[in-house]
């Protein structure tokens, strides 16, 4: 108990209802990117996944520095 005060004071701890919010936000993310790939799987399939890698990386990248997240070289 006396360990879950501390971790509160120091600002360690989040609320369920964030960390639940950002999960669907996540993977809306993804389910938004992959939902299109029937339709682009015309192409190279190595440059599409990279494509909607590097897609998902970004909008997550902006959700974190939107959350004021470190880098994760900082982490």
């Amino acid at each position: 108990m006396l360990q879950l005060r501390l971790m509160e004071k120091k600002r360690e701890l989040v609320r369920r209802a964030d960390v639940d919010a950002l999960i669907d936000q996540i993977a809306g993310t993804v389910l938004m990117h992959l939902s299109g790939m029937a339709a682009r799987c015309s192409r190279d399939m190595q440059v599409l996944v990279r494509q909607v890698r590097t897609e998902i990386a970004e909008a997550c990248s902006k959700i974190a520095d939107e959350r004021g997240e470190p880098p994760l070289e900082q982490q």
